[in-house]
């Protein structure tokens, strides 16, 4: 048996009653023991490895002349026993590449395990849109896709991560495992921010034929612990209520210090009124006079943000400095923690509890936003709502906010009708006290 290498792409096997070509790489394959897998033991990638960063570039470039396949570089790696891709991609090549082969979610709801991904939710495809279009430092995650064909790559280097080039031919389709919203929306966003076509993204490609698999990679993407309210409310400042909240913890001494960034809620901690999220719904109430729909706000203003934030301080600040135990707030909190448990006034007192720091914050927003009173018609107000009585055995509160828990106790009420008519009472006392109508 004689070996002949011809042009550096082929060589001759002969033997007695067999005469074929065989690629060269496979010659190289065999001297450097590298897998050759077969239909039945098949790579996630077609891996060609190559001595040097030169050699991969220029078989790369030599077999896309031939097969008129496009040539991008990526990174190569193994995970979870298969060999996965990463590019980065124009969001024009995005576009262009990807396909979407979605369950559609009305006629063939029965059908949704033969297609690759869920139903496209167009309101979710318009969220992310109207957050590409509205925010200049716009963040997108990697796009996963699949190819169920094979992709030629002459990779180089060593390591866990290697170099390549890979071969895309036209018969190749990148099917969005996860990103199809992420997809329509770049779609209907770079129409009309055209800028977009300028900026990129990070493509993960994984080969799999297995639709069953393809599924269960879907599933693993969706596992993530969604970000808790409070730490979304701490982070997201391109959301104007987060924003705003989050400078109030910073600017003002009451909730300095004294706001849970990280929970869902203070539970018994003695050193936090709220958390993040419930100052956020009580700015809500304060600014706009509702908490139902704090995701329909949009950013406002740099001039705008700054009265509208000077505002909620001075109302908060008063409230706290006509108010006997509010005005212990004023002091540092690491001043404060022997004598000021923030825990038991929770338990004796509904202003210190979600519930009666809503009612709080939609009276101040009586004063501020829906009536035109003079400065010294806002303090007296503020005054009158900060010198009632907020213990839970107050009458005022009893059978809206606060009911008897039959032990004994008193327990505190959140439901939305419970805060109403908590807020009716609440404003009868101010008006009663001030002889000023806040309707």
């Amino acid at each position: 048996m004689a070996f002949f290498i011809s042009n550096q792409r082929t060589f001759e096997l002969q033997s007695l009653d067999k005469c074929f070509l065989v690629d060269y790489r496979v010659y190289y394959r065999q001297l450097h023991k590298v897998p050759i897998f077969m239909d039945n033991q098949r790579s996630s990638a077609n891996v060609i490895p190559l001595p040097t960063a030169k050699d991969a570039q220029e078989q790369a470039y030599q077999d896309s002349m031939t097969s008129g396949s496009r040539t991008f570089i990526c990174h190569v790696y193994e995970q979870g026993k298969r060999t996965h891709l990463a590019f980065s991609l124009s969001l024009s090549m995005l576009l262009e590449l990807a396909r979407i082969h979605s369950a559609e979610g009305k006629d063939k709801k029965s059908d949704v395990d033969q297609m690759i991904n869920r139903p496209l939710m167009q309101n979710h495809v318009k969220e992310i849109a109207k957050y590409l279009i509205e925010t200049p430092s716009y963040i997108l995650p990697p796009f996963i896709f699949n190819s169920d064909t094979p992709i030629k790559v002459f990779t180089f280097g060593e390591g866990p991560v290697k170099c390549g080039y890979a071969l895309i031919p036209s018969n190749v389709v990148l099917y969005v495992t996860d990103g199809q919203h992420r997809l329509e929306a770049i779609k209907k966003a770079i129409g009309i921010k055209p800028e977009l076509h300028n900026d990129s993204v990070t493509v993960l490609v994984v080969q799999e034929n297995d639709i069953d698999q393809i599924h269960q990679d879907f599933a693993d993407c969706s596992k993530n612990e969604p970000i808790p309210a409070a730490l979304r409310a701490s982070f997201d400042i391109s959301d104007f209520l987060s924003k705003i909240s989050r400078d109030l913890t910073k600017k003002l001494d009451v909730f300095n210090g004294r706001i849970d960034k990280i929970s869902k809620n203070v539970g018994k901690d003695p050193n936090y009124i709220f958390t993040m999220n419930q100052l956020r719904t009580g700015v809500s109430e304060f600014l706009y006079g509702e908490s139902r729909k704090l995701d329909s706000y949009t950013e406002e203003s740099h001039d705008k943000y700054q009265m509208l934030l000077e505002k909620t301080k001075f109302f908060y600040s008063e409230f706290a400095r006509n108010n006997t135990t509010w005005s212990l707030l004023f002091q540092p909190r690491s001043q404060s923690t022997n004598f000021l448990n923030l825990y038991n006034l929770r338990q004796e007192r509904i202003d210190f509890n979600s519930v009666g720091f809503q009612v709080i914050s939609r009276i101040g927003h009586l004063i501020f936003f829906e009536n035109n009173f003079s400065d010294e018609q806002n303090i007296l107000l503020i005054k009158a709502l900060a010198n009632l009585d907020y213990r839970r055995s107050c009458s005022l509160w009893q059978n809206s906010v606060v009911i008897d828990d039959d032990k004994g106790g008193k327990k505190i009420i959140a439901q939305r009708a419970a805060i109403t008519k908590a807020l009716k009472v609440a404003i009868a006392e101010v008006e009663k006290q001030t002889g000023i109508s806040l309707n």
